[in-house]
């Protein structure tokens, strides 16, 4: 029997959430930790997500991708997603803080695959308030999520999304990238805008 973390949902507990579960519509949210394209949506749009939710508008469900640990080599983004679930064990809080933290800190280029490094996830651990404590360290470095964290990214194939990043509300795609080779992602503005027509 895998070990799942704390606030999750799905199959297996294969999906994050964060926010109310019970809230009536959901945002979808499709990315990777070592997927540059992901980065930039993060950086731009995980503010207002987390707003959106707080404000009891949605919840926000993550459904994480491992690509590039099959085609650069590498288990970073299965080990930081098992770290995010250490997070979430904690609490949402801090499971999205150090979301945004992981994003902030992604290894560049991807093939540096310092996200597979158990002290530079806890070092980055350091920056979120009330994350590091002396069961969420042993949860590091013992792997305990890794297995989960692997049944999460074979779930990934079974939303039929081809790439990262990739956003819906409820079953409706909202475009987060300007274009797919390495454009901006859309603004704050733009996505709860996008948000209120739909």
């Amino acid at each position: 029997m895998t070990t799942t973390p704390r606030n999750t949902a799905g199959v297996h507990g294969t999906t994050l959430y964060y926010g109310n579960p019970e809230t009536r519509h959901a945002l979808q949210v499709f990315l990777e930790l070592r997927d540059r394209a992901s980065h930039r949506m993060a950086d731009r749009l995980l503010g207002a997500m987390r707003q959106v939710a707080d404000e009891g508008k949605f919840v926000v469900k993550f459904h994480f991708a491992a690509v590039l640990d099959d085609t650069v080599g590498g288990i970073g983004s299965q080990r930081g997603l098992s770290a995010l679930g250490a997070a979430s064990d904690v609490g949402q809080q801090q499971f999205i803080d150090y979301l945004g933290v992981l994003f902030a800190h992604q290894p560049f280029p991807p093939g540096e695959d310092n996200f597979a490094d158990p002290s530079v996830l806890l070092s980055l651990a350091g920056e979120v308030e009330g994350l590091r404590s002396e069961e969420f360290d042993h949860k590091i470095t013992s792997d305990t999520y890794m297995d989960w964290a692997g049944e999460t990214v074979g779930n990934f194939q079974s939303f039929g999304v081809a790439g990262t990043p990739v956003v819906w509300r409820d079953d409706e795609v909202i475009p987060v990238v300007k274009n797919v080779d390495d454009g901006p992602a859309i603004s704050p503005e733009e996505f709860l805008t996008q948000l209120q027509q739909h």
